[in-house]
């Protein structure tokens, strides 16, 4: 007979959260944010609640199709022994190939037993993992899109400090460098030299591309240049790093702490940018992090920072949490941003709470 904190039921949803306006990046536009929710359940009554999504639906159906799966697989284990379900997950998987939508899979789980755990301690996840700061600072990652004229970039930067925020990260990669360079100017402008200002190329160039750019942004003192060339070029990376005046960021396209470990003992970026889906959810991401400040290099959360701003507060060499507010619409209380950071809180778990008519609303 089930007791304690022993997996009763997972439970995977597939949701479509719309979007105001489709996202236009140099890799692809998003027009909605395809989800798959997951909620584990345990015999004592709690709740473990994690997402993880993909751009397109099909893809979204096989990542649900096999969170199905790998649940059954953990139903009867328990959710606070995460090393032991991290393991039994990944060794089933590994026949199939424990990266992509495996990855995404195992994290959805993994996070979620995590919030359990948190819950079943009486602790945010962030001091259950260290407790290194309550606050974590938080950069306005939802705007200033490719599809933005340059008036509109600059207005959009502008409404986004006036909001609080002191970072603002805006996108590249556009077939005409020098309208990169000009929108890059323009941005800064609007915002002044006091907030710090990321460029994300989405992995639209060369190496040489990328030295070019580098020297032509240089004027604008860029807090970090990212994901510039295809993530996995690490040698290219490893040649760029210390070519270029600006610190570089790549990590978020990478699987799993041994992709990051490439690319920290190559020391082919200045910061590193685990994905909380990719590395297959809070149990690697923390060994990733830990590993990176062995090698003296800083960490920076990509996306879900419902999540991952738990993962940011217990970790040392943690910087900037990514603000993205896809998955604001399910939740009953959304993220709050005061003075340009995320309050982590004091409630068990993650603290998140699911608004059940969104969901309904927005389930496929």
């Amino acid at each position: 007979m089930a007791s304690g904190t022993t997996i009763t039921d997972v439970t995977t949803t597939f949701l479509s959260i719309p979007l105001e306006r489709p996202l236009v990046t140099a890799a692809f536009p998003i027009p909605a944010i395809d989800t798959a929710l997951v909620q584990v359940r345990t015999a004592d009554g709690h709740e473990g609640v994690a997402w993880s999504f993909a751009f397109g639906r099909g893809r979204v159906a096989s990542l649900v199709r096999l969170i199905d799966d790998l649940g059954e697989l953990a139903v009867g284990a328990d959710a606070v022994a995460t090393e032991a379900l991290w393991a039994r997950l990944s060794k089933a998987v590994e026949f199939a190939g424990r990266r992509g939508l495996a990855a995404a899979a195992i994290s959805t789980i993994d996070t979620a037993c995590w919030d359990i755990t948190g819950q079943a301690a009486g602790l945010p996840v962030h001091r259950l993992l260290g407790g290194f700061r309550d606050r974590v600072e938080t950069y306005a990652s939802q705007g200033l899109w490719l599809d933005r004229g340059r008036d509109d970039l600059a207005a959009e930067a502008q409404s986004l400090v006036g909001q609080g925020f002191r970072a603002v990260k805006m996108r590249a990669g556009l077939p005409d460098p020098a309208e990169d360079v000009a929108r890059v100017r323009a941005v800064r402008e609007a915002i002044g030299p006091d907030v710090a200002l990321m460029v994300d190329a989405n992995q639209a160039w060369d190496l040489k591309q990328t030295l070019r750019m580098a020297r032509d942004l240089a004027e604008f003192d860029l807090f970090w240049l990212e994901e510039p060339m295809p993530h996995g070029h690490v040698d290219d990376y490893a040649a760029a790093a210390p070519a270029i005046e600006m610190p570089l960021c790549t990590g978020e396209s990478n699987y799993y702490a041994d992709e990051l470990l490439a690319l920290a003992r190559r020391r082919a970026a200045d910061y590193v940018m685990p994905d909380l889906m990719r590395m297959g959810g809070v149990t690697e991401w923390m060994k990733a992090a830990r590993m990176c400040e062995v090698f003296g290099l800083r960490v920076t959360p990509h996306l879900f920072m419902e999540h991952s701003a738990h993962l940011a507060g217990a970790a040392p060499n943690a910087v900037w949490q990514e603000y993205q507010p896809w998955w604001q619409p399910i939740l009953e209380t959304p993220v709050q941003v005061v003075d340009g950071c995320i309050a982590l809180g004091d409630e068990p778990g993650f603290g998140l709470r699911l608004s059940a008519s969104a969901v309904a609303e927005y389930r496929l």
